[in-house]
């Protein structure tokens, strides 16, 4: 049976196709871009890539298809197979568990739909058109060389806290952070095998606990967004901020404001704009015929104090993304 899309998912398509997505009311060629979440801060600028994207090329019908709730790979899957039935032409999946997706993805191929992968991985990636993501790994070894670096010589003892199971984007952070950081023989690693969950409450939670129950921690890694969020949020109502050198992933504006005051050493900076514009323009390659390249890096640079207010850096952590998200709301009228 057909599952009815939310009202959150419907407005969000009628937005970006100026109809409900079905082919059989457009003989625009129809493309769905559907993120893991819809109001922080990073899917935001991905949907200002997105949106660009459709601006300049209004031959397609470009629709902007967030799962009805964050972060839920049930949700998400209902919404790859909604986009399924109504035979979307191209749907390019970041996808939130790289295993319960792929039954909603092999159903979508089935279909005649072109599948593309972007920011997040499946376990099985094979007759997927293309990949565009961050090295996430490289991230992570860069996120473990940066914390290094601020301990010292004298290291210390190092924690993270890790997002939630099934995500394949920041279990590559983790894993890159950890081959990395385990090569400096001062810094002793403590797998407290903690994990962050899809929020910034629920990891400043997670992490007010275990900074209550281990004492003697010199730096942290988190490898996302939310997780670093809720361990700033937690360091600072602990009088721990500053004093615990901390690393994240992600930008966002606590984040941001933490690197210049100096709670936050620094932490990786993907090109989330970039992402969400590629997603659409390699659909449209896709469906124009033309070779796609099989995995497409679109960078990862860690922000510190130092360079965060470069030009080069403005660029890719500030972009206008409202610009061009109310452009596309213009051209849906």
């Amino acid at each position: 049976m057909l599952k009815k899309l939310t009202t959150i998912a419907m407005m969000s398509m009628a937005l970006f196709t100026g109809c409900d997505g079905d082919k059989s009311t457009t003989k625009k060629p129809t493309i769905a871009i559907v993120p893991k979440a819809y109001d922080v801060g990073y899917w935001k600028i991905v949907h200002g890539g997105v949106a660009k994207a459709a601006v300049e090329n209004p031959k397609y019908a470009i629709t902007w298809q967030p799962p009805a709730v964050n972060g839920d790979s049930s949700s998400q899957s209902d919404t790859v197979e909604n986009l399924t039935v109504s035979q979307f032409d191209a749907i390019a999946l970041c996808p939130i568990d790289e295993g319960e997706l792929l039954k909603s993805v092999e159903g979508a191929k089935k279909s005649g739909s072109k599948v593309l992968l972007w920011d997040s991985g499946l376990a099985k990636e094979d007759s997927i058109e293309t990949f565009i993501a961050t090295d996430n790994t490289q991230g992570g070894k860069l996120c473990a060389q940066a914390l290094a670096k601020a301990l010292g010589e004298k290291g210390g003892s190092v924690i993270m806290l890790r997002y939630t199971e099934g995500s394949a984007s920041t279990t590559k952070r983790e894993n890159g952070f950890l081959k990395e950081i385990k090569k400096h023989s001062a810094i002793k690693y403590l797998e407290l095998n903690q994990r962050g969950g899809l929020d910034e409450a629920t990891a400043k939670d997670k992490s007010e606990i275990i900074l209550t129950a281990n004492t003697g921690i010199t730096g942290i890694f988190c490898p996302n967004q939310t997780t670093t969020e809720g361990m700033l949020l937690a360091l600072k109502q602990l009088k721990l901020n500053g004093k615990i050198k901390l690393v994240g992933f992600d930008i966002s504006e606590p984040i941001t404001a933490a690197i210049k005051n100096g709670d936050l050493v620094g932490s990786a900076a993907q090109d989330p704009f970039r992402m969400g514009y590629l997603a659409v323009t390699k659909s449209i390659e896709v469906l124009e015929g033309k070779t796609v390249e099989k995995r497409i890096d679109t960078g990862v640079t860690i922000i510190t104090k130092e360079n965060i207010d470069s030009a080069a850096m403005k660029e890719i952590l500030f972009p206008n993304y409202n610009k061009w998200i109310k452009q596309m709301e213009q051209l849906s009228k």
